[in-house]
C-alpha cells in the first residue's frame, strides 16, 4: 500500500526553485552534429593539460599532507599565489587577512550574500545578469532589484536614484566582459560606482571571471583596485580560475575588508569546511611554475580569433537581421534580432537546424523588462570553422521561422 506524499514545509526562497533555462538546453546542445553556442564553457581543447600534469606530479611527492583537511580560508601556498596574481591586476591585498579561497566565484558570492543579506534587506544587480547570481541574492530572502546594463555597463545615474530610495546593502556587477552582454564598465563609471558606494553606504560586489580574456582594447583595473580612502571599505572582489585554467578545479577567491572576510570564513566553515587541499596545492604549484602567465596569452589569442570569426559570420550570414556590438574580450556576443521573430520563437528552428543559443530573456530577473529579441552566443567552445557554419545554420533557421515552416521541436515557454 502506497502512502500519501508528505507535505514538506520548505523555506520561502525554495518553495518554487526556478529551472535553469540554460541547463534545459543541454540535451539539444549535446546532440551529435549540433553546433552549440549556448554554454558559457571554456574551450576544452585549450586546457593546459601538460602544465597541470606537471604540477600534479610535483604535488604527489608531498601527497600525504595534501590529503588532510585544509585551512578553511585556503592553503597558505595558494592564498599567497592568488594575492600575487591579484596584485598583477592592480589589486594589492593581505593574503592572510583579506583573501579567502572558495569553490569558484559562485561560492564566494553565496558566502558573501549569506553574510550580508537577510529578509527585509535590499540588493541590486545589473540587468541582464547571470541567473545563478540572481539566485544567490534571492536565496537570502532579500528583495532583489535591477538596474539596466548597456554596452558600457550598469547605468550609474539610474543606480544613484534607486539606491537613494531603497538603501541597498550590496550592488553586484561584472565590470569586465559581463555575462551575457560582454559589456565593460569604463574607468569613469567604475570611479562613479565607488563614489555612489560611499554616498549610499552599499557594498560593491565585483565578480571578475573574464578580465584576463581581453584580446582587444585597453585593460581597465578592477573596481576594487581603483578604490581609495573610504571607498576601500565598500568594495569586494570575486575571481575564478574556471575560465582561465579549468572549471573542474573549482577554485575561486574573494578579497574583502578583514571584518567581512572573517565572517565569510565562518560561513564557509558551515558550508563545506574547506576546499580540497590537494587541488589547491596543484593550482598553487601551477602558478608558482609560471605556467599561468604562459597559458593565458594563448587562450586570449585563440578567443580573439573566434570572436573575429563570429563577428564576420554574423555580418555575412545575417546582415541587417541582427545587431550586435563586438566585445573586446570574454566569451559572449549579445545579439538582437531586428525583425518580427523573437529569440524564443526562433530557438526550435535553430535546434532543428543543429545550432543552439540562449534566448536573452533567460538573463532577466524581472521578466517584464526582458528583451525578447536578444540572444547570447558564446564563441569560446567552437573553432572558427564551426562558428562560421553555425551562423549559416542560424540564418537558415531564421528564414524557416519567418516563412512559418513546420518545426518538430517543441520547447516549454
Amino acid at each position: 500500500m502506497s502512502s500519501a506524499a508528505p507535505e514538506y514545509v520548505f523555506a520561502t526562497p525554495f518553495l518554487n526553485p526556478p529551472a535553469s533555462p540554460i541547463r534545459s538546453l543541454m540535451p539539444y546542445a549535446l546532440r551529435p552534429g549540433t553546433i552549440s553556442l549556448a554554454g558559457g564553457y571554456p574551450a576544452q581543447a585549450l586546457f593546459d593539460v601538460d602544465g597541470l600534469s606537471i604540477a600534479s606530479t610535483q604535488v604527489m611527492s608531498r601527497l600525504g599532507a595534501c590529503l588532510q583537511y585544509s585551512n578553511i580560508d585556503g592553503q597558505a601556498s595558494l592564498r599567497h599565489e592568488l594575492a600575487r596574481l591579484s596584485a598583477a591586476r592592480g589589486l594589492h591585498c593581505n593574503a592572510d587577512t583579506e583573501l579567502v579561497v572558495t569553490g569558484g566565484s559562485q561560492q564566494a558570492l553565496a558566502l558573501l550574500t549569506r553574510v550580508m543579506l537577510q529578509p527585509g534587506d535590499h540588493a541590486i544587480i545589473e540587468s541582464p545578469a547571470f541567473p545563478n547570481s540572481v539566485q544567490a541574492l534571492r536565496y537570502t530572502g532579500a528583495t532583489v532589484h535591477t538596474v539596466t546594463s548597456g554596452p558600457d555597463g550598469i547605468d550609474v545615474d539610474a543606480l544613484d536614484e534607486l539606491a537613494g530610495r531603497i538603501k541597498p546593502k550590496i550592488v553586484c556587477v561584472v565590470a569586465s566582459f559581463s555575462n551575457p552582454c560582454g559589456a565593460t564598465l569604463t574607468r569613469q563609471r567604475r570611479l562613479r560606482l565607488l563614489e555612489l558606494a560611499v554616498k549610499h553606504r552599499f557594498l560593491i560586489v565585483e565578480d571578475d571571471p573574464y578580465s584576463e580574456l581581453r584580446f582587444a582594447g585597453e585593460a581597465v583595473p578592477p573596481i576594487t583596485a581603483l578604490a581609495e580612502g573610504e571607498a576601500r571599505h565598500w568594495a569586494v572582489y570575486l575571481a575564478s580560475m574556471s575560465k582561465t585554467m579549468a572549471p573542474a578545479l573549482r577554485i575561486g577567491w574573494l578579497i574583502a575588508p578583514p571584518e567581512i572576510r572573517r565572517r565569510c570564513v565562518s560561513a564557509k566553515a558551515a558550508d563545506d569546511m574547506a576546499s580540497s587541499a590537494w587541488i589547491q596545492e596543484v593550482v598553487a604549484q601551477y602558478l608558482a611554475n609560471g605556467r599561468y602567465e604562459e597559458h593565458v596569452p594563448r587562450i586570449r589569442a585563440a578567443y580573439g580569433l573566434r570572436c573575429d570569426a563570429m563577428a564576420e559570420a554574423l555580418t555575412r550570414e545575417l546582415d541587417g537581421r541582427v545587431t550586435f556590438r563586438k566585445p573586446e574580450g570574454g566569451m559572449f556576443f549579445w545579439a538582437r534580432l531586428t525583425g518580427d521573430v523573437d529569440a524564443t520563437r526562433l530557438l526550435p528552428y535553430a535546434i532543428e537546424h543543429e545550432v543552439v543559443y540562449v534566448p536573452g530573456k533567460a538573463f532577466y530577473a524581472d521578466e517584464e523588462k526582458a528583451d525578447l529579441f536578444a540572444m547570447r552566443m558564446s564563441f569560446a567552445t567552437m573553432n572558427e570553422s564551426e562558428i562560421a557554419q553555425g551562423m549559416v545554420r542560424l540564418g537558415r533557421a531564421l528564414e524557416a521561422c519567418e516563412a512559418n515552416e513546420p518545426v518538430s521541436i517543441s520547447l516549454a515557454a
